[in-house]
């Protein structure tokens, strides 16, 4: 790695301290420092590392490995919300448990309950065993469909009225868990605790959870219940895929996604916790399993559409809207490289982009789970496959790599301030391997 100004003239260069201490290394002696010494310290090092570590190129060797029942199914929980749509939902279904499913996402929102009765015919038909099934459904939204703050706030009595028609439609006296498909800031997390602690009470649900809740109000919930003697939320379900969406994908919904090889903050402590994470849309609404999904989507695009958005020029809820909202948060330039470095693993092991990204997923923590959808008997199997591979660390580090140069420059861009040279744009100053 050299370092050259074109006059040769000695560079000085300001450290930022604060940021020396964030990253837990050591603080440079003096904010001001010359080149020779402060290519010396930890912190510039590291950062060069990463930009070392981002442009170097994939390996031939990295791929998955095969370890039999690496992937427990259970931690791939089938979701329900097309159901409706397809020609025989129930033969998805019974495919499903034959194959190893048994965990499975219900809402009281999806077709407007129409999920919900569809699953429940097909259990009364089939002569599955209740008791075999991890039935998760959601509710206490009321009418509202995409997550508006400002919807008619949640009572108990509300609540326990959806939780009623879930039950009655799924022809089933309980469900295993219980979400809260949205937070509403509006009301303290205490509420909710003791509701959904009463219902558990009433043996109408064995445990609960929430969906799109903030780190800081899982906390809090948490918090409540281990003073208070009542059950805790053991579950979470945010947004998590190897694509990392670029702001809020619908109103009010939370993302866990990062760049990075090691699960970040939010992801360490559920799992510290003893709460599974439930990601939901895993494949990125088919961009990561559609090889060439939107590659015709530029930056231009993108913007064009946030401004339409934030106009209110677009019909909420409409087709135009969602197609908006997905391609905004995930045709970013950091998402298309992880999806062609996921491609190129997924043919050097001969497996789909689709299985790539979720085993990516899958590698966050024994605690996460993968919300994921299947139209075709085929889909199903391509997931069950999943149960004996996982990645290596060459794919992992591939994979997490991305996005790291472009936050890594913008790091060196604050620790470093040229004092003998004009700004950045007109300074000669190479980096190069």
């Amino acid at each position: 790695m050299s370092i050259v100004r074109r006059d040769g003239r000695e560079r000085c260069i300001y450290a930022s301290v604060a940021f020396c201490q964030e990253a837990g290394l050591a603080t440079l002696a003096s904010t001001k420092t010359t080149m020779k010494t402060l290519t010396k310290q930890p912190v510039f090092l590291l950062l060069l590392a990463l930009l070392q570590l981002s442009t170097t190129p994939v390996e031939a060797a990295f791929g998955v490995v095969a370890k039999n029942n690496v992937n427990d199914l259970r931690r791939l929980v089938l979701g329900t919300v097309a159901l409706p749509k397809l020609d025989n939902p129930h033969d998805l279904l019974s495919h499903a448990v034959d194959t190893g499913f048994t965990t499975f996402d219900l809402a009281r929102t999806y077709g407007h309950g129409e999920s919900e009765r569809i699953f429940g015919e097909w259990m009364e038909e089939s002569g599955v065993n209740r008791n075999d099934l991890t039935l998760i459904t959601k509710g206490g939204m009321g009418e509202d469909k995409y997550g508006d703050p400002n919807r008619p706030m949640a009572t108990l009595e509300s609540i326990r009225a959806e939780l009623a028609e879930s039950l009655s439609a799924l022809k089933t006296d309980y469900v295993d868990m219980y979400m809260l498909h949205r937070d509403d800031l509006r009301m303290p997390v205490s509420i909710f605790t003791e509701w959904m602690n009463q219902l558990i009470q009433e043996d109408k649900v064995r445990s609960w959870g929430v969906s799109n809740w903030s780190l800081e109000r899982i906390q809090q919930a948490h918090a409540y219940a281990a003073a208070n003697g009542l059950v805790p939320p053991t579950a979470n379900s945010p947004q998590l895929s190897l694509a990392v969406p670029d702001g809020e994908i619908w109103p009010t919904t939370q993302s866990m996604s990062s760049a990075g090889h090691e699960p970040n903050e939010a992801i360490q402590w559920h799992g510290e916790n003893g709460v599974q994470i439930m990601g939901w849309e895993s494949l990125a609404k088919g961009f990561m399993a559609v090889p060439d999904l939107w590659s015709d989507v530029s930056q231009i695009d993108v913007r064009k559409m946030h401004e339409r958005l934030c106009n209110g020029k677009i019909e909420i809820g409409s087709g135009e809207w969602r197609m908006a909202r997905i391609q905004r948060a995930y045709c970013t330039p950091d998402n298309f490289e992880r999806r062609k470095i996921a491609k190129e693993i997924a043919e050097k092991s001969n497996l789909s982009l689709a299985q790539i990204a979720l085993l990516f997923s899958l590698s966050r923590g024994e605690h996460v789970s993968c919300l994921v959808g299947a139209e075709m008997n085929k889909h199903l199997d391509e997931m069950a496959a999943l149960k004996n591979v996982e990645l290596d660390e060459e794919a992992l580090h591939a994979l997490g790599c991305v996005g790291v140069r472009r936050q890594a420059t913008d790091m060196l861009q604050d620790v470093m301030v040229y004092q003998f040279a004009p700004p950045l744009v007109n300074a000669t100053f190479a980096l190069t391997a």
